[in-house]
Formats: structure tokens, sequence, C-alpha cells
């Protein structure tokens, strides 16, 4: 079989992967949070092996439609998964051609001494994360968690040349792989949530063999985690006015260390929320298709904020029917972020069964009565 990278420009050949390859090259995909527009076109193509239509709108969210078979005006469902992943940027250069950067999202800095990183410079260069050996450390450094200031990008290159090439505000991300795990798990950093971007793919490609009466738009969402306001999904929300609003992200996956109920176990289906966050009718709804397949689910209570997309889709415009099911993944914010394929293939099929059994005329005020 030829590399992934060299059966990227057929959508033939993508229509076949399997989620596995799915989940590779999206993850390979560049692009934190403000830097989508790099991430951007993978996802355009990727929504248009399955969509009716793909387009990018005024701030950048990526839009695959499937057309719904009901009369029109038809009611709107929006899945949303940010497209956004954390990472770095450069905030200073300095003597020696050292860079300091700045932490887009959140990276746990324990697991940062010693990684390889790519600068997306042009052309991009490979660095390192460097810090003082134990040797130089001072009495009780080494029992302390160095933060992300006191770690610095080593290049190997000139001074001159990294100024010149390395402006402030290039975009860093870690250089790793993705790692075939026993099981078929596999682990690579951006599975939060290029994840749930392949749980859009798998159920786009469900819907456009059985349509379902509602027109349904895939939203690869921007900016969701610099952890304030979820910009990509209220302004997609806003513009589209759907009637539901399901936010698919990744959940902690079972892992030593943890109590129950704060993980959901790795293999064994996705979760579906329950809480202040989402509409009793859209949960309901999703439990009764994974019912229906005969797919196993976690129950995740959120009594407060859920922490994805959803919080901002539930207040836009006049407010939304909201549902949230997230894809166990464990290490989070971290390089090696495991996910099982199964539960994205899963999550798709619960989500694509709920969207396609939709009536058109369900409305939420009513199944709030």
């Amino acid at each position: 079989m030829p590399p992934l990278e060299s059966r990227t420009n057929s959508r033939t050949e993508r229509a076949a992967w399997s989620t596995d390859e799915w989940l590779r090259y999206l993850t390979a995909l560049p692009g934190v949070a403000g830097y989508e527009h790099m991430t951007a076109p993978g996802i355009e193509a990727s929504f248009r092996v399955f969509a009716d239509h793909v387009e990018r709108d005024r701030i950048g969210n990526v839009l695959g439609w499937i057309r719904g078979t009901g009369p029109e005006p038809r009611p709107r469902a929006i899945l949303a998964a940010h497209m956004d992943r954390i990472g770095f940027v450069v905030r200073a250069v300095e003597p020696g051609g050292f860079l300091r950067v700045a932490c887009v999202g959140g990276f746990d800095p324990r697991t940062l001494p010693g990684r390889e990183v790519v600068v997306h410079s042009k052309p991009p260069m490979v660095a390192i994360f460097g810090t003082k050996p134990p040797h130089l450390q001072k009495k009780g450094e080494a029992d302390k968690v160095i933060p992300l200031s006191d770690l610095y990008l080593d290049t190997g290159r000139p001074e001159a040349e990294v100024r010149r090439k390395v402006p402030v505000g290039t975009l860093v991300m870690l250089r790793q792989p993705p790692v075939g795990l026993l099981n078929a798990r596999l682990a690579a950093p951006g599975m939060d949530d290029r994840a749930g971007i392949a749980v859009l793919v798998r159920t786009l490609q469900s819907l456009r063999d059985r349509r379902p009466a509602w027109d349904v738009i895939a939203v690869g969402t921007l900016e969701e985690e610099d952890g304030h306001i979820c910009f990509g999904a209220r302004t997609a929300t806003e513009a589209l006015a759907p009637e539901i609003g399901i936010a698919i992200d990744v959940t902690h996956g079972d892992m030593p260390g943890t109590r129950e109920g704060d993980t959901v176990t790795l293999g064994g289906g996705p979760s579906i929320c329950i809480g202040a966050n989402t509409h009793a009718g859209v949960y309901e709804g999703l439990r009764r298709s994974a019912r229906a397949l005969g797919i196993p689910f976690a129950v995740e209570a959120t009594p407060a904020s859920s922490g994805t997309d959803a919080m901002d889709i539930q207040i836009a415009g006049g407010g939304v029917a909201t549902g949230v099911m997230s894809v166990p993944c464990r290490y989070m914010h971290t390089g090696v972020e495991v996910v099982h394929p199964r539960d994205v293939d899963r999550c798709a099929s619960i989500l694509a069964h709920y969207l396609s059994t939709l009536e058109p005329e369900w409305r939420a005020t009513e199944v709030l009565k």
C-alpha cells in the first residue's frame, strides 16, 4: 500500500479509507486556534468526498451540507467539531537564535522537555524543546515541573538565520507521527478534536446514502481551544439558525489513577452528555438511536458547562436544542492522545441514525412541554 500522503488527492481513494486512515490524515493537518486557515483546505477536501456542498464562511469555518428530502424550507441540524488543535506560537527570538514560545490551548508542560517540534517558518524547520540538564540545575529545581516560560526551542541554526526566517507569531507544532498501538488503538497529537472531524466525515458518508428529511450541516469550527468563547460555533450557529446543534468532541478515556465517573472506557463506545448544556429531547433521541443500533455508550454528566462548542451553540440567536457526544481519548492535551477508531465509527452511526429518523415537524419547544 502506498504512503498515506501520496493518496490524498483522489476522492475515490478517500471514499474507501478506513477510519484509521482518516485519523492519520486529519491529525497531520497543521493549525492551532487562530491559524485554522492552514487546516481548512484539508477539512474542505475531506468534506467534499461525501457532502453535497462545501463552503467556507466569512471567518473561516468549514461547512459541509447534506440536503434533506423534506419540503422547503427544511429544518436544519448542525454537527460541530472544532478543527483547531493545541500548539504554540513564537513570542520571542533570543540571543543565540533560541526561540521562546507561548502555548495555544494548554499543553501539559510536564510532557514537553526533549520533544521535537516543527517550526512553520518558510521553509519549515525542526527544533527541540530544551532546558538545563540536572547537573546545572539549582537545588530543588529537578523536583519541580518546568513551566513553559522556562523552556526554549533550539533549531541549531545561527541567530541571524532564525531571526530572518522565524518572525514572532510563527506557528509551532509537535513533530510526532501517529503511532499504532495494539488492539487497533491510535496515538497522535491533535486527536482533540480531529477525532471529532473524523466523526463528521463518517456521518456525512452515512447521510449521503440514508437521506434525512432535514438539512444537516457538518461544521469544522474555529477557535474552541482558547478556552473562553467558541467563536466559530457561535457565528456558524447564528448564521445557520438550526433547530438542533450537536457538538462532537473528545472526553477523557480510562487510564490508571482516575476515579470511576471521571473517564469513559476506550473502545467501549462514545459518551452522550446530559446536563445544563444539553436538551432533554436531543439527549433522549441519541440514546434511542444507540439502543436501536445495539451500540454501547456511556452517559456523561455535565451539570454545568460541557467545555465544548455546545456552550455557544446553545445560546446563539434565539437558542438551540443542543446535544453533546464525545469520543474517549486518553492523555488529552499531550502529544500522544489515544483513541480507538471503533469509537469514532460508533459515534457517527448513532448520529446518522438519529438525524435520518427526525420528523420534519420536530420542535424543541414541544419536547419541553
